[in-house]
C-alpha cells in the first residue's frame, strides 16, 4: 500500500483568472493511480484524475483531479462558496498547494 495525496482547485471565478481554494483528501492505495482513472474510498470519490506524480522524499503519490469554477445552470447558482462546502461534506479539506502545475 503506498500514501496518495489527491488535489483540486475550487476557483473564485469562471474565468479561473483569480484566486482558488486548494483542498485535499489522503488515503492507501494498492496500486499506483493513472490519469483519468478514479480514486474511492467508503463513499468518497476523487473524479477523474488528471495528473500524478511520485514524491521519493514523502514516499506518496501526488495526484490532482479536475478544477471546478463556479457556475449557473437554469435552475441554480454553484457559488465557490457552495462548491467548497459541498466538497468539504464528501471529505475533501483544505489545504495548501503542493506546486503541481
Amino acid at each position: 500500500m503506498s500514501r496518495c495525496r489527491v488535489e483540486k482547485r475550487i476557483w473564485k471565478d469562471r474565468l479561473k483568472s483569480s484566486d482558488y481554494t486548494c483542498l485535499c483528501y489522503e488515503l492507501e492505495v494498492a496500486d499506483t493511480p493513472a490519469r483519468g482513472s478514479e480514486l474511492h474510498e467508503g463513499r468518497w470519490f476523487s473524479g477523474p484524475v488528471s495528473s500524478v506524480i511520485w514524491n521519493v522524499d514523502e514516499a506518496c503519490f501526488h495526484c490532482r483531479v479536475e478544477d471546478e469554477a463556479p457556475s449557473i445552470d437554469r435552475d441554480y447558482e454553484y457559488t465557490h462558496e457552495f462548491l467548497v462546502e459541498n466538497a468539504v461534506s464528501e471529505g475533501w479539506r483544505p489545504c495548501a498547494p503542493r506546486g503541481m502545475e
